[in-house]
């Protein structure tokens, strides 16, 4: 058994430690270098890699969107995805101009909201396209307010991407998208804590005679339950394409409804003098009566024919198929 001190010797120890006589080691902790905390708490998460099942719902979303847009337009729009990537939300949101065309939408299943922005060039270029504006000079609104027709307008551009992004996901996942509100400054947009990461999503928009972008937002952790699906590599030697997944999205692509359009002529006219049409009035078109009518499918010329009827009902008998070089 060891020793043990006595009472008197333990009064004495603890004397001598109090006055300083009796020396005690301290602990000390070595200075450690190369070091760097790490908040477990941060959410701030690295996406290793790409995302090719993403990228497909991209291309897919830019091909079903140049159709709406083109077919809202009347006009041809390009729609292209340029980039992914992963960014705070704070750190986004400020890089907003203000006022900017902000969008919150819910993917549902999907936890949160979305956010798409339309920038405010593409705003003004959209409501001057409508009206038939071709001088291809820049508006900008970075010092006003959007106008209520400028509103109204780019919602339903919205709308209708909100929609063709719902079916660029079907083939990974059922989603619903709905349209929650629009904000104007980026402050009241704030759809996660600024310190979350989102993906962020840009599509150039090629008009005409000017171009823009669309961004869409979506929070990290609303996507990171199906990461594995959006993270999914190709099995195919070439790297291109997996063929369960183009069938299914050739099958929905094949059963989306499009809109077709017999254009039966085309003029101009000024603002002044369109104020003044009344009921009996005649507008003279710029073609012929004998000319056939141009079909256009979205928006885009397609094919040429002639007006009747078919059972009952006003018809088109298809006379030439308009070839893409005479586009």
């Amino acid at each position: 058994m060891g020793q043990v001190l006595s009472e008197g010797e333990v009064d004495a120890l603890l004397k001598g430690v109090g006055e300083g006589e009796v020396q005690t080691e301290t602990d000390q902790v070595d200075e450690v270098t190369g070091v760097t905390a790490y908040d477990l708490t941060s959410q701030e998460k690295i996406i290793a890699g790409r995302l090719p099942t993403l990228d497909i719902v991209n291309q897919m979303f830019s091909r079903l969107f140049r159709q709406t847009f083109s077919g809202m337009l009347r006009k041809a729009v390009e729609v292209n995805a340029v980039s992914t990537d992963t960014v705070k939300f704070g750190e986004f949101l400020r890089s907003l101009p203000s006022p900017a065309s902000l969008h919150i939408f819910r993917m549902e299943p999907l936890r949160g909201h979305g956010l798409m922005i339309v920038e405010s060039k593409l705003v003004s270029a959209i409501v001057d396209t409508f009206f038939g504006g071709a001088s291809g000079k820049e508006s900008t609104i970075a010092d006003r307010d959007f106008s209520a027709i400028e509103i109204r307008m780019t919602k339903n551009v919205v709308l209708g991407a909100l929609e063709d992004l719902e079916k660029a996901w079907k083939p990974v996942l059922e989603v619903s998208t709905n349209y929650v509100r629009s904000e104007v400054n980026p402050q009241f947009a704030a759809i996660v804590p600024p310190t979350d990461i989102v993906l962020v999503i840009v599509f150039e928009i090629d008009l005409e005679f000017t171009s823009g972008s669309v961004t869409i937002s979506i929070p990290y952790s609303a996507i990171e339950p199906i990461m594995p699906k959006l993270k999914a590599t190709f099995q195919a030697e070439e790297q291109e394409v997996d063929r369960v997944w183009v069938s299914r999205v050739r099958e929905e692509m094949l059963t989306t409804e499009v809109e077709v359009i017999a254009e039966l002529g085309v003029t101009e006219v000024t603002p002044e003098r369109f104020r003044e049409w009344k009921t009996g009035d005649t507008i003279m078109l710029g073609n012929d009566v004998t000319d056939p009518l141009v079909i256009k499918v979205q928006g885009m010329p397609k094919v040429k024919g002639f007006p009747g009827v078919s059972r009952g009902l006003k018809a088109i008998q298809v006379t030439e198929v308009i070839e893409p070089e005479n586009l």
